[in-house]
């Protein structure tokens, strides 16, 4: 059983099983370093991807985001990260992959337990939203969120509500998004 402390902390620990968004910051042979947000890098092997061979694997540049999962962490180490899923066998080429490099769309930072609860079925905000808009989100326990939809405007309405709602109650927060709906169909 895996317990935590919800806190608004922007420090983020690598714990087993998280999923995370990282950030390329180096790429290897066979590997590639991210920036989890953590004490230290993670590392992600070139063949941790769902269907990835030798000849072919995903071809990351310095600066992309990955969306993953923490498969060992360290106290003292960089933790070991992979896009593969243990319940969801969907090639990364194919574009259906839970895990994978993260394209298009708009990362935000939050605080690491405002991440967690947006994980939440039951969120507030995911849920008004979803009833209104169309989009995609990625939410990492690291604090880091990606948001695309089909507009830039849309994209933007829905960082600034996930933003704005980490500090107001369920019902100011339902409220606050169908006045920036209203306001986006003017």
């Amino acid at each position: 059983m895996r317990m935590w402390i919800d806190s608004n902390t922007k420090r983020y620990v690598p714990v087993d099983e998280d999923l995370v968004i990282g950030i390329v910051v180096d790429k290897r042979t066979e590997d590639y370093r991210l920036d989890v947000r953590g004490p230290s890098y993670g590392v992600l092997s070139a063949l941790s991807f769902e269907g990835a061979t030798k000849r072919n694997k995903p071809k990351l540049e310095i600066g992309s985001l990955v969306y993953c999962r923490v498969s060992n962490s360290y106290r003292d180490a960089e933790s070991e990260l992979s896009c593969l899923s243990l319940t969801y066998k969907k090639g990364w080429m194919t574009g259906q992959a839970v895990f994978g490099e993260l394209e298009g769309g708009h990362m935000i930072e939050t605080s690491i337990g405002y991440a967690r609860s947006l994980l939440l079925p039951e969120n507030v905000v995911v849920n008004c939203l979803g009833r209104h808009l169309a989009y995609e989100i990625a939410v990492g326990c690291n604090g880091r969120i990606w948001i695309k939809s089909d507009s830039v405007a849309k994209t933007i309405l829905i960082a600034n509500a996930i933003r704005n709602a980490e500090f107001l109650d369920p019902s100011r927060t339902e409220s606050m998004i169908e006045q920036l709906i209203k306001h986006l169909q003017g």
